[in-house]
C-alpha cells in the first residue's frame, strides 16, 4: 500500500524530499503544502506516513501531528534547533542534512509501524529481545550517562538510521 504524504511548505525541499524517497523505491502519493492538505490525504488514505517539515503553510507539524493522533505516523525533517522546540512523543525526527539511505531507514520502519497499527497489533517483542534492549540502554546510560529515556531514544533513533529492528540495533551497541 502506498500511504506516503510529503509535506513542506516550499516546493523546493517538498520535490527533493519526495525525489529522494522515490529514488529509494518509496513511492510518494501526495506532495503537499498545508496542513490542510495533509489532513485530507490522510483521511483520504485512513491512515499513512507524513514526512513534514517543522512548519506547514497554516499549522506547524506539532499541530498538525495532535490533529491526526493515532491516524498517521510522523517524520519532522529540519534543523536541530528547530527540532528541539518539538515535544510531542509521538513524533519522530530527524536533523537536515539527511542522506537518502536514513531517510529511506527511517521511513521504511515508520512505514512497517504504520501497517501494524492498521491491522490493530502492537508489535511484540521476545524475552530475549527485551533482554537485550534493556542491557543496551544500561551500557548507554553507564557509558555516556543517558538517562533510561535518553537511552531508548538513541536506540531508536539509530535503528531509524540503519533501517533494523530496535533488538538488533541494541546488539549492535553491545558488541562495541
Amino acid at each position: 500500500m502506498n500511504h506516503t504524504v510529503v509535506a513542506f511548505e516550499k516546493e523546493e525541499s517538498r520535490d527533493r524530499i519526495a525525489d529522494m524517497l522515490e529514488k529509494s523505491g518509496v513511492a510518494v502519493r501526495f506532495r503537499c503544502r498545508s496542513g490542510a492538505e495533509v489532513l485530507r490525504a490522510v483521511k483520504t488514505m485512513g491512515s499513512g506516513v507524513v514526512i513534514c517539515g517543522h512548519k506547514l503553510t497554516d499549522m506547524s507539524a506539532g499541530e498538525l501531528a495532535h490533529e491526526l493522533h493515532g491516524q498517521a505516523k510522523f517524520l519532522v525533517l529540519a534543523k536541530q534547533n528547530q527540532l528541539d522546540m518539538m515535544d510531542n512523543p509521538d513524533v519522530f525526527k530527524l536533523q537536515l542534512p539527511i542522506s537518502a539511505g536514513e531517510l529511506r531507514g527511517s521511513v521504511s520502519i515508520l512505514q512497517q509501524l504504520d501497517e501494524i497499527s492498521s491491522r490493530g497489533q502492537a508489535p511484540q517483542r521476545s524475552e530475549e529481545e527485551r533482554h537485550v534492549i534493556g542491557k543496551a540502554k544500561e551500557l548507554l546510560m553507564e557509558s555516556r550517562g543517558f538517562t533510561e529515556a535518553e537511552a531508548h531514544k538513541f536506540l531508536q533513533k539509530r535503528s531509524m538510521e540503519t533501517g533494523t529492528k530496535l533488538a538488533d540495533t541494541a546488539r549492535q551497541i553491545l558488541e562495541i
